[in-house]
């Protein structure tokens, strides 16, 4: 069966960039007033990149297994360096350069405002500020603002500024690598994980807009609560709490990853891996360690966060409302969305959601990837029918799309085939280099 799926994935993917070369893949709605456009026709040198980069990466992939498990972070971080270098490439078919859309009002919208404010005066009255910021900056928390004002600390350069975003996304893959090597107890499947995550189409498409680095931050809380779960140390409930100010503070969208975590939380209490006085104990410390963060930015600052959230959220309403039709993108944003995943990553997924519904009726006991892919497959389901976005999910739900490299992971190492692993990742590799080449995910 997982063959099969990986089979039928890759010929889908297949179709799908075929469809990309003839121009006749639609991404978005008209109906729906989102359509993303092609700015340019196919060219030979998007496959030229394309083999370029499958080959680096095949040669990485022949690499024992024994060998990567021994050398386990040498290898990781060596898919970080060539992964960027190779990033590098697969965005140098893009019509713009990374310099143009950082700097751009249009894309980014965040680096023109760090040129005019100063952090701490941005920061104490940023509900005036924001509505004379660009879109982007005007229609987000601060968060991604404050990420340029210190990414300036290290250069002023806007070139220099856009490498450095890719290259913090690119940390996100560390913190995927630690969530599945722990989820699983395979450092295989991990580290998989870390390669797919590498180049997931809808964060290559998007290089180097701000929202490739809210992964970093969705990860970093997930990886946090599991290994609260597993030792139920009061340090991670405390770090888990100022992160959640993080996570609020530069993108609140990945708080629908609480029904993950809520499902994991529910199955360590009832395999008795952690009893409810222990849960209830560390979620007050976690939600004390929240509000002292709360204050502290308030005391010193003088911003508050929920008064801004409140604003933001409410704006956002107001927008889906008055420009995009809730029906249309009830059914457009999961196929946008399972396109940015990946074809093959999404195929499998979908899969493995079958799989694992059938293992959940036969069993009593849940595997760690039934609990992800069922949950996973829950939440999606939640944030599209609640309609909070209503277009433009592939870039809004890259941390998502990141989470969701997971299950391909763990299938390519269940099959224990690196042509497995290069299957999935030759199919996203022309898929992100025919993306990038004709598609203006990100243009100024």
């Amino acid at each position: 069966m997982l063959w099969a799926a990986l089979a039928v994935g890759s010929v889908l993917s297949c179709i799908v960039t075929y469809r990309f070369a003839t121009m006749s893949l639609v991404l978005g709605s008209e109906a729906g007033n989102w359509v993303y456009i092609y700015l340019q026709g196919f060219h030979i040198r998007s496959i030229e990149v394309f083999l370029r980069v499958a080959v680096v990466c095949g040669v990485l992939c022949a690499i024992p297994l024994r060998v990567a498990r021994r050398y386990e972070w040498p290898v990781v971080f060596l898919w970080l360096l060539v992964g960027f270098a190779l990033q590098g490439q697969l965005r140098s078919l893009a019509p713009y350069s990374v310099e143009q859309v950082f700097v751009s009002d249009g894309s980014n919208s965040f680096y023109t405002p760090t040129q005019h404010y100063e952090p701490r005066t941005l920061l104490a009255d940023f509900d005036r500020h924001r509505l004379a910021l660009p879109t982007h900056a005007q229609s987000n928390m601060p968060g991604k603002l404050m990420l340029v004002f210190a990414l300036e600390q290290v250069s002023n350069q806007p070139a220099v500024l856009a490498w450095l975003v890719v290259a913090l996304s690119n940390l996100g893959g560390i913190l995927l690598y630690l969530f599945a090597r722990d989820l699983f107890a395979d450092r295989t499947a991990a580290i998989v994980a870390l390669i797919f995550y590498l180049f997931v189409p809808a964060k290559v498409f998007f290089f180097p807009v701000l929202n490739t680095v809210t992964p970093v931050v969705a990860l970093l809380f997930a990886y946090l609560w599991l290994r609260w779960l597993r030792t139920a140390g009061a340090p991670y409930a405390i770090l888990l709490g100022v992160t959640f100010y993080g996570l609020l503070f530069y993108e609140p969208m990945p708080l629908v990853l609480g029904l993950l975590f809520a499902a994991f939380t529910a199955q360590a209490l009832w395999r008795a891996e952690i009893g409810w006085r222990t849960l209830l104990v560390q979620v007050g410390l976690a939600a004390m360690a929240f509000a002292a963060t709360y204050v502290t930015v308030l005391a010193w600052f003088g911003f508050n966060l929920f008064a801004t959230l409140s604003r933001v959220s409410a704006d956002a309403v107001a927008f889906n409302a008055a420009h995009r039709p809730y029906a249309v993108w009830v059914w457009r944003n999961l196929v946008d969305f399972l396109f940015g995943v990946g074809v093959c990553q999404a195929v499998i997924f979908c899969v493995l959601v079958g799989y694992c519904l059938h293992r959940a009726y036969t069993r009593r006991e849940a595997e760690p990837i039934v609990v992800f892919c069922l949950s996973s497959a829950a939440l999606l389901l939640a944030t599209d029918l609640l309609g909070v976005n209503r277009g433009e999910v592939v870039r809004l739900w890259i941390f998502l799309a990141c989470f969701l490299q997971i299950p391909a992971a763990f299938v390519c190492a269940r099959l224990h085939s690196r042509v497995a692993v290069m299957l999935v990742l030759g199919t996203t590799l022309l898929q992100d280099a025919l993306g990038t080449a004709m598609f203006n995910f990100a243009q100024p």
